[in-house]
């Protein structure tokens, strides 16, 4: 290679974040000299960014030159001044609720400093806003209840998941969940305290009414990542920004 082209290349890439090949053609276009071939190349990135974005020359011009002409980092900026957090998420992910919601608990979890020992503290999650609370605690348990199982999960803060899941208005689902708990009470009230904990669990497991109390929570299951991301949409301002 000349090396006078080499060191125009070198010039041209010193001044901005280009590939080798682009930087190639672009100093074809401009006969070898590496500043006209560097104002070329703001300009198309400057109308790439006003198209992407929708944002005036001058707007967009500011954003290119704060990202030091990284596209991305100057669409990654306009994303965070336009959008909260929770807004950035939902736009990425919408099409994978259960994602969404996933990357929205740690979200909040980081936001709240929410203590964990292993699961969320209840009691901290009562403390929340209305919104949020709701969201947090239907997502622990939930996460409860696909580590343990279901029947494990209807003695992990139950009434609390009951009282979010009306909140959330899936009454089918918190019907559900409350006949379950109540058909397991009843099972574990005609055994004697003898009863081995393994025995009397695959009783309550074989049990006709408490199998179809569980076929009906896995029917409603799927539906809930879809809802709880609605939730969060309709509560937005209560959501980390």
């Amino acid at each position: 290679m000349d090396p006078t082209h080499t060191q125009a290349l070198q010039q041209l890439r010193a001044l901005l974040p280009i590939g080798l090949r682009h930087a190639q053609a672009l100093l074809a276009r401009c006969a070898g000299h590496p500043q006209r071939a560097a104002e070329l190349y703001k300009s198309e990135l400057l109308q790439v960014l006003v198209d992407k974005s929708g944002l005036s020359a001058e707007q967009a011009r500011e954003y290119l030159h704060s990202a030091e002409y990284d596209l991305n980092r100057a669409l990654h900026a306009i994303e965070e001044a336009r959008f909260t957090l929770t807004q950035r998420i939902l736009r990425k992910h919408r099409r994978n609720p259960g994602q969404a919601v996933g990357l929205i608990a740690q979200a909040i979890e980081t936001a709240q400093a929410l203590p964990r020992q292993y699961w969320l503290d209840f009691d901290q999650l009562a403390q929340l806003p209305p919104a949020l609370r709701c969201f947090m605690v239907l997502h622990e348990w939930l996460a409860y209840e696909s580590w343990e199982g279901f029947d494990s999960a209807l003695h992990f803060h139950l009434p609390e998941a009951l009282a979010q899941f009306r909140q959330l208005r899936q009454h089918a689902l918190a019907d559900t969940l409350e006949q379950a708990g109540q058909r397991q009470d009843q099972l574990r009230a005609a055994y004697t305290p003898a009863t081995a904990p393994t025995e009397l669990a695959n009783l309550i497991n074989q049990d006709p009414g408490f199998r179809t109390c569980q076929d009906a929570y896995r029917q409603l299951l799927p539906q809930l990542d879809e809802r709880l991301v609605q939730w969060v949409e309709e509560h937005l301002e209560q959501f980390p920004t």
